[in-house]
């Protein structure tokens, strides 16, 4: 074998692969292997830019994350569907893609150090209200961010937010649509409803004992009981730890951390502060730039409000929207010339010269200082010992699972002296079936544990199960309930109850068939409804949104009957559910008017118009663009 290695390395075809990898490793390093690497093929196109698997599958896998987070217990991550949720981040991503492209288009674009300063500002990146780098980069992994990435997603979205806010600001509220809102949001409607219940139609069922056998002898497969378990358990929880002897925590232990936290806190200063900012390039020049900024700053110092001038001149539409104002900051956010001039100013409402940065030329003003004393080591120790008492308890609980799983192996017959071994208290849960039980055990996991084979049907203990946050469990059968056949009196009381509501269901339906064809025919209401021995339950002057009287689906199936015709009525159904339905009717409609309405709710009628018109336009707005780009896909097939 080797011999026939050597053989081969002194071959002219050996010699010449060694030639070009040496080759390509001395013009490009490791890299020039990605020259021989297949592409990242593109899952979707916008308009030529591609959009790459890799991306998806990463926005696939921060979705479901979003998901599972968003809906916790709720949510079984095994029925999250993978091309579903494919399906749904592709669309994001051609979205964002689009809105990103229009965004360029109209040149808007949030500067870096609104960026930097909207992600200081996020409380889910604070502790006590400051800004905490660990928490953000540990955040940014959770959801599988790098910080350049978040900050670029950040960042598009800010332009969007942009594009979305120009849009609303050039959105009127015309009286016409305010009325029109005010007419049907403080719509009033006569209404009236006959409810058909199966209690009303279940009194009237008689179930023979013969159709009761009859169902019972057809129905055999779903005539069993449930298979069950009775078990005997322990539970390991990592806050049984917190005083564990293992763990010691010093004074010295305690003033390190209070040091540390001190000095990732930084300087306790922050400085509020507003500017003028001007852009330059091929459309204006630095010394423009210059120019323009010295006319601003004498108008300034002459007494011209700063707000005003920032709004009309500034060139960051973040700020200049809101005269210049770019809130209460510390150091590390701006560009660090900008941040070298406002930290140079001493008085309140002092004006800087100029300034340049990488994004222009700006005039700086400082509106206030204000500092945060940090907390005395006394006033944080019983917290900063808690905390490193519950973080050492969750440490010291993963060696405590591991502990606990091999002594599941080790004593698999019995549960006595684990729980001796590690001071767990014997416990008990009887009655748990596949599909659910009593107390922890709803944990599909657990569940899952003590009816799997060797646990069932062998006697083994399961092994250590870990669930919720830092708990785990190890448990054994006691006592196999196994399914049986359930004999007919013990079934009885069931069937009869399912066959008298599939009676009562169909003669109610049919009853709520025949009433509404008889009401259309134009019989009276009151001889309809006698005739069934029902009484309609009426309200006069019903609003959509506070009337409470009327059950939901019967005020919902009200609005949306058509107006009647004078003297007329409108007829419709609600289905209420479980109780059976209503036969509805709608005989006179009043529109809402604005002179009626308190000015609390007409304001906020107006509003309600408005944001309703800005939503519609950018909407508008997106869907002309998405209509005209060349949009494709290359669709993930079942397997």
């Amino acid at each position: 074998m080797l011999q026939k290695l050597r053989d081969q390395t002194q071959s002219a075809g050996f010699k010449v692969i060694v030639a070009v990898l040496v080759f390509a490793l001395a013009f490009f390093g490791f890299g020039a292997f990605n020259i021989f690497a297949p592409g990242d093929p593109t899952a979707a196109s916008v308009n030529g830019e591609d959009i790459t698997q890799g991306t998806l599958l990463t926005e696939a896998d921060r979705q479901r994350r979003r998901l599972l987070a968003q809906y916790g217990d709720q949510l079984n991550p095994e029925d999250l569907d993978p091309l579903t949720v494919q399906s749904i981040a592709l669309e994001g991503l051609i979205n964002r893609t689009l809105l990103s492209q229009i965004v360029a288009d109209l040149d808007l674009k949030a500067s870096p150090t609104r960026v930097e300063a909207a992600v200081r500002a996020d409380s889910n990146f604070q502790v006590d209200g400051a800004f905490d780098q660990n928490l953000y980069r540990r955040g940014l992994s959770a959801l599988g961010y790098t910080p350049t990435g978040y900050m670029a997603e950040l960042a598009a979205r800010m332009n969007g937010d942009q594009l979305r806010q120009a849009v609303a600001d050039s959105a009127f509220n015309v009286d016409w649509q305010a009325k029109q809102v005010v007419g049907l949001m403080d719509q009033r409607r006569d209404l009236a409803w006959l409810a058909f219940t199966l209690n009303d139609f279940s009194e009237n069922v008689a179930v023979e004992a013969t159709d009761i056998e009859l169902y019972y002898a057809e129905h055999q497969a779903e005539m069993m009981t449930d298979e069950s378990v009775d078990v005997i358990y322990v539970e390991l929880a990592w806050d049984q730890l917190l005083e564990d002897p293992s763990i010691a925590i010093g004074i010295e232990d305690l003033q390190r951390e209070y040091e540390a936290g001190k000095a990732a806190a930084g300087d306790s200063e922050k400085r509020r502060s507003a500017h003028i900012l001007l852009r330059t390039g091929d459309e204006r020049s630095e010394e423009a730039a210059l120019s323009e900024l010295e006319d601003l700053r004498r108008r300034l110092l002459a007494g011209e409000s700063f707000a005003e001038l920032a709004e009309a001149h500034s060139e960051d539409p973040g700020s200049a929207a809101l005269g210049g104002d770019l809130g209460a900051v510390g150091r590390g956010v701006f560009d660090p010339a900008f941040e070298e001039a406002l930290w140079a100013l001493q008085e309140e409402g002092e004006l800087s010269p100029p300034v340049k940065s990488a994004f222009g030329y700006h005039l700086i003003r400082l509106d206030g200082v204000e500092f945060t004393e940090y907390p005395g080591f006394e006033e944080q120790k019983d917290e900063i010992e808690q905390r490193l008492r519950r973080e050492a308890a969750k440490e010291l609980f993963a060696d405590r699972v591991r502990e606990l799983d091999n002594l599941a192996f080790e004593q698999n017959d019995s549960l006595e002296g684990i729980a001796e071994a590690l001071g767990l208290r014997l416990q008990q849960v009887d009655n748990i079936t596949s599909d659910g039980g009593p107390g922890i055990f709803a944990e599909d996991e657990l569940r899952d544990a003590v009816f799997a084979s060797d646990v069932l049907n062998d006697g083994n203990n399961t092994a250590a199960v870990e669930y919720g946050d830092s708990r785990a469990v190890v448990a054994r059968v006691r006592t196999h309930h196994p399914q049986q056949q359930r004999t007919l009196e013990d079934a009885r009381p069931q069937i009869e109850a399912l066959l008298v509501e599939r009676a009562a269901r169909q003669a109610l339906t049919e009853a709520s068939v025949d009433a509404k064809a008889r009401i259309q025919a134009g019989e009276s209401v009151a001889e309809v409804a006698d005739s069934y021995g029902l009484a309609w339950r009426t309200i006069e002057g019903a609003r959509r949104l506070t009337e409470d009287e009327a059950p939901a689906a019967v005020l919902q199936a009200a609005f949306d009957l058509p107006r009647p015709e004078a003297g007329g009525k409108s007829i419709g159904t609600a289905s209420l559910v479980e109780e059976g339905e209503a036969i509805v009717t709608v005989t006179r409609v009043q529109d809402g008017e604005p002179a009626a309405l308190a000015d609390t709710e007409l304001d906020g009628l107006h509003q309600l118009a408005l944001v309703r018109g800005q939503r519609l336009d950018f909407d508008a707005l997106f869907q002309d663009y998405r209509a005209a780009a060349d949009i494709s896909r290359r669709v993930a097939e079942r397997e």
